[in-house]
This record gives C-alpha cells, sequence and structure tokens, in this order.
C-alpha cells in the first residue's frame, strides 16, 4: 500500500451535505461602524519658530486646480511648412485640370491663410509677452509656395507633381510610423 496522503475512495473529495435550502429569517443586523475618534495630538516643534512656522510660510494661497498653465511658445514653423508643402501638392496636382483663374483664386486665398496665420501668432506673441519671433518665414512660405507651384507646372506637369505628392506622403507617413 503507498504511502501518499490520498483521503480514502480515490481521487475524488468526499462529498459533503448540501446546504440547507429554503428561507431562513435574517439574523440581527449590526451595527454601523463608529467613525473613530479625533486625535489631539500635537507634532513636536509646536513651539515658536518650530515646524510649523516655517510650513506657514509655503502654504499655497490658490488651489492647484485654480492656477493656470503658462502658454510655451511653439517649436518652430513646421505648421507652416506642412501647410505650404500640402498647399504645393494639391495646388500643383490640379493645375492641368482646372482653369487658370481658379489657380489664381487659390493663391489669393493661401495668402490669405498665412496672413490670418500670421496675425494669430503675432496676438499671442503680445498676449502672453515672448520675445518676436522672426516675421520672414511668413513671407517666405507664402510666396515660396505660390512659386513653388508655378515652377513645377512649369517643368514637370501635374501628373508627374501627383506622383511626387503620393511618394512625399508615403516617405513622412513612414518617417512619422518609426517615431511613433
Amino acid at each position: 500500500m503507498p504511502d501518499s496522503p490520498q483521503p480514502p475512495g480515490g481521487y475524488e473529495y468526499p462529498e459533503e451535505p448540501a446546504p440547507a435550502g429554503g428561507y431562513e429569517p435574517p439574523g440581527p443586523r449590526p451595527e454601523p461602524p463608529q467613525p473613530p475618534p479625533e486625535t489631539t495630538v500635537r507634532p513636536a516643534g509646536d513651539e515658536e519658530g518650530g515646524p510649523l512656522a516655517a510650513a506657514e510660510r509655503f502654504r499655497r494661497t490658490t488651489p492647484a486646480r485654480l492656477r493656470t498653465i503658462p502658454a510655451h511658445r511653439s517649436g518652430g514653423h513646421w505648421r507652416l511648412l506642412a501647410g505650404t508643402l500640402t498647399y504645393v501638392m494639391v495646388v500643383g496636382g490640379m493645375a492641368d485640370y482646372v482653369e487658370p483663374e481658379t489657380r489664381a483664386f487659390a493663391h489669393l486665398v493661401f495668402w490669405l491663410l498665412i496672413a490670418v496665420a500670421f496675425a494669430v501668432t503675432v496676438v499671442r506673441e503680445r498676449r502672453h509677452g515672448w520675445d518676436p519671433a522672426p516675421r520672414w518665414p511668413w513671407a517666405a512660405g507664402a510666396v515660396g509656395g505660390a512659386l513653388a507651384v508655378e515652377v513645377l507646372i512649369l517643368a514637370f506637369g501635374s501628373p508627374a507633381i501627383i506622383t511626387g505628392s503620393v511618394i512625399l506622403l508615403g516617405l513622412g507617413l513612414f518617417v512619422l510610423m518609426l517615431v511613433g
């Protein structure tokens, strides 16, 4: 006979009696717990000039959730560059398929959007007291974007601009996926 610590009757545990069913009257209700008594223990060093006096100097006058977070300047002109590149891709790709007046209207709308973005930047600088940023990127983006569209249309045509735009967008998406 093996010396294994198994209950008698094989590998199954013995059956326990089934719990009693039916209605059972509820027992006495437990009393709600009492709140803990307040302590009157005072920290050490409560006398004049102790740690409590030092802590009073650092007490908040405004709760943290009511404080405003200071605005920080954005990191460069990447929005302007991305907007200009998108403009060049879209207007350059549609150039052979629309009238020249439509292309001229697109240039005007682009310049208007650049002017609005420039005005928003200047207002933010004044509101937050920042040093003025260089102004030349805005003019370079507006004029350079329109010139780039026209030069690319004359040099390559819309189908080549569309193909280059798809390749450029694919490379940009690849880099974004690498960065995370």
